[in-house]
C-alpha cells in the first residue's frame, strides 16, 4: 500500500462504517472503488452504490455488475419492462393478481421498527434483500442491502458475508430472503454478528411455495425448521404468514400449467390461475389450524446472551398445528 493511501478516509454509509465482506477489514475510499487495506482487493462503486461481494465465497460475482448489463435480479427486471399495449396490461393485471395479499394479518416490518423504536429512540436497521422495500422515518437510520440493482438499495452485499462491523444495528429485517440463499444457517450467523447485544431480527420465509426466481429459489422451511434457524434468539413473535388457501392458489396454478408444454395452454392456464388467487387467498383467515400446510412464516426475536435455544427443547414445545400468531406485537418489556 502505498503512503497516500495510509491517509485514505474510511468508507461509511449512512454513519456506519463499511467493511471488507472477506476479512472484515475497514474499508478505504477511492473515487470509484473501496479498497481493504489488509488483503488489497478493491469493490467498485457503481451509479453511488458500492459494490461489496466476496468473489470466492457467493453464488453472485462483482463482475456479475460491471458494464450494461449489470444483474438487476429476477424480480426487478419489472422496472425495465418495455412492453406495450395489450401486453402491458395483461403484465400489470397478472402483477396485481399474483400479488394480492393474504387474509391472514400479522406484524410487518414496520411493526418490528416501531417495536425497536420503542426501545432504542435512534435504531439503526439493516433491510437484506431489500427489493426495492421502503423503511422507516426520515431521521431513522437505514441500511438497505441487496444482491440486485433495485430503488433505494445502498449496496449490493450477499447476506452470507456482510460488509458491516459486529454489533452495529439494533434490527435485521429480511423478508422473503433466506430461500434465495445458498446457506441460510450462516447467513443467520451474520445477522447475529452485526447486531448489538438485546438487537432484534423480524423475518418472512416461505414453506409450501412453488419455486420462484428460478436458479436462485434454494429452501424451504417448515414452521419448527424457521425457529430452529433463529434458536439463537428469544422469541418475541411468530406465526404464519400465508394459509393454505395461497397454497392451494400456487398448487392449481401449478397443475393447471403442467398439462401440456404448449405456449397457448401456458397462458391460458396462468391466466386462470391468477384470476382464481385472490379469491383463494381470501380463505386463509378462516382456515385457521392450516398452520402444517402454511404457506410462509413469520418471527421476530431478541438476540439472545446465552446458548442457542436446543433442538429438544425446540421439539417439546412445538405447537401442533402451528397458529396464525397474533396481528399485532406485544408491548416490549419494560
Amino acid at each position: 500500500m502505498d503512503g497516500g493511501s495510509l491517509h485514505a478516509p474510511r468508507a461509511t454509509l449512512r454513519g456506519i462504517a463499511l467493511h471488507c465482506p472477506r476479512d472484515h477489514t475497514a474499508l478505504l475510499a477511492g473515487e470509484e472503488s473501496l479498497r481493504c487495506p489488509r488483503c488489497g482487493h478493491g469493490f467498485p462503486v457503481i451509479g453511488g452504490i458500492p459494490v461489496l461481494i466476496h468473489d470466492g465465497a457467493s453464488v453472485f460475482a462483482i463482475a456479475d455488475y460491471l458494464g450494461g448489463g449489470s444483474y438487476e435480479g429476477a424480480a426487478y427486471g419489472r422496472q425495465a419492462d418495455r412492453a406495450g399495449g395489450l401486453r402491458r396490461a395483461w403484465r400489470r393485471l397478472a402483477r396485481r393478481l399474483g400479488d394480492s395479499p393474504s387474509s391472514i394479518r400479522h406484524p410487518d416490518a414496520a411493526a418490528a421498527l416501531a417495536y425497536v423504536r420503542a426501545l432504542h429512540p435512534a435504531p439503526r436497521v439493516l433491510v437484506i434483500g431489500s427489493g426495492g422495500l421502503r423503511l422507516g422515518q426520515a431521521d431513522d437510520v437505514v441500511v438497505q442491502t441487496d444482491v440486485a440493482f433495485a430503488p433505494f438499495v445502498d449496496a449490493i452485499a450477499d447476506a452470507r458475508d456482510l460488509p458491516f462491523p459486529s454489533g452495529v444495528f439494533d434490527l435485521v429485517v429480511a423478508v422473503a430472503v433466506l430461500e434465495h440463499v445458498a446457506d441460510p444457517q450462516a447467513c443467520v450467523a451474520e445477522i447475529t454478528r452485526v447486531l448489538a447485544p438485546g438487537g432484534h431480527v423480524f423475518a418472512v420465509t416461505p414453506f409450501l411455495q412453488p419455486v420462484h426466481m428460478g436458479a436462485y429459489d434454494f429452501t424451504r422451511f417448515t414452521p419448527i425448521g424457521h425457529r430452529r434457524l433463529f434458536r439463537g434468539f428469544d422469541e418475541v413473535a411468530a406465526g404464519v404468514a400465508m394459509g393454505a388457501g395461497s397454497m392451494a392458489a400456487w398448487s392449481l396454478r401449478a397443475l393447471l400449467q403442467s398439462v401440456s408444454p404448449s405456449r397457448w395452454w401456458q397462458l391460458a392456464a396462468s391466466g386462470l390461475g391468477l384470476l382464481l388467487t385472490p379469491p383463494l387467498r381470501l380463505l386463509d383467515r378462516w382456515l385457521r389450524h392450516s398452520g402444517d400446510a402454511a404457506g410462509g412464516c413469520w418471527f421476530f426475536g431478541r438476540r439472545r446472551d446465552g446458548a442457542p435455544v436446543t433442538d429438544r427443547a425446540l421439539v417439546s414445545s412445538y405447537r401442533h398445528r402451528f397458529g396464525l400468531g397474533g396481528t399485532v406485537l406485544p408491548p416490549p418489556a419494560g
